[in-house]
């Protein structure tokens, strides 16, 4: 990736033989030669994966066949920020303009490759994700979250924190509120529409790199560098209850259509590159349903499809895709 996001007492004590298992690898996917894949974004429909590449190139590869569907080439260079709309669509790319100057995201049609829409960007490092709707694009990184729409062009909403940026985004279900992970060490929810604050933002110890609404809307989960877990409620900010305490820095969150369950990507604090580990929590009970190392691999992302989890990892000169549980 391109960026720098006591566990239960039985959890702690099973192998690492027997957890591995929990996640089995559904296609490997060859690479050209000194190429890997910085980040990924998973198709909700799990039929294709879309990655940056250490070439500055975007790669889109079918999952059934592990053939590549397109590739394509900007100028200037990627920014680390890939993402597919909710139904499928389209598929977004953030890539520098002038090296470490102001950049553009681009929109492409899925069907056609064209480029549907071209958004101005600030950020250097860059953070995107669609509203459920699919009339919002947003985008986070070292500067201000703006908020698109989509049809227009247009911005719809800029939100700044004091400093630091946000490391992560997340819309709410009716694509009406949308929530930060920020530099100050706060998570905040806005208005998606109109950039308004919601409530009151909640402080974490340290530095939150991820963030997740909730399906139904009534919470937002968030982590970071604090190796905490904590579910707030997005109209006062104040921590409802926290998951018991984790493993690793909390790189990614991803929550499941029914809300039942959470995927969590971990970072190590010394080997912040590291990206080798995921495990899959049951929400509500606050409890390990899978758990996966492999210090083989390098996770770059994934979505929940179905009734699992699909994630993408560079191996060598391979790209890998599992499912876990």
């Amino acid at each position: 990736m391109r960026r720098a996001t006591a566990i239960l007492s039985l959890f702690c004590c099973m192998p690492i033989a027997v957890l591995a298992q929990s996640a089995r690898q559904e296609k490997a996917i060859n690479l050209p030669a000194g190429v890997t894949v910085e980040v990924a974004s998973v198709s909700p429909a799990g039929n294709l994966i879309a990655g940056i590449c250490s070439d500055d190139a975007v790669r889109v590869w079918s999952v059934q066949s592990g053939e590549p569907m397109q590739s394509f080439k900007e100028h200037g260079g990627l920014q680390g920020g890939v993402q597919f709309s909710h139904d499928g669509r389209l598929l977004a790319v953030s890539h520098e303009t002038v090296k470490y100057e102001k950049g553009t995201i681009k929109v492409f049609d899925v069907d056609s490759w064209k480029v549907q829409d071209d958004f101005a960007s600030e950020c250097m490092f860059c953070v995107l994700r669609f509203s459920p709707d699919g009339r919002r694009l947003a985008s986070a990184g070292n500067s201000d979250t703006y908020v698109w729409d989509v049809a227009t062009q247009k911005t719809v909403a800029t939100l700044s924190p004091p400093f630091g940026g946000s490391a992560a985004l997340s819309f709410s279900s009716d694509s009406k509120s949308v929530a930060t992970a920020d530099g100050d060490g706060f998570v905040r929810v806005y208005n998606a529409n109109t950039g308004t604050l919601r409530g009151t933002p909640t402080e974490f110890s340290l530095e939150p790199f991820a963030v997740a609404f909730s399906p139904d809307g009534k919470s937002v989960v968030a982590g970071g560098m604090g190796k905490t877990i904590s579910v707030i409620d997005p109209e006062t900010g104040k921590v409802l209850r926290m998951l018991p305490k984790q493993p690793g820095l909390i790189l990614s969150l991803d929550v499941s259509r029914d809300g039942k369950q959470l995927a969590v990507v971990y970072g190590s604090a010394e080997h912040f590159f590291e990206v080798n580990h995921i495990a899959l929590w049951d929400l509500d009970k606050g409890t390990v349903l899978a758990d996966f190392q492999n210090p083989g691999i390098t996770i770059t992302g994934g979505a929940f499809v179905g009734d699992h989890y699909l994630f993408a990892a560079t191996s060598g000169n391979q790209l890998t895709l599992w499912s876990i549980p």
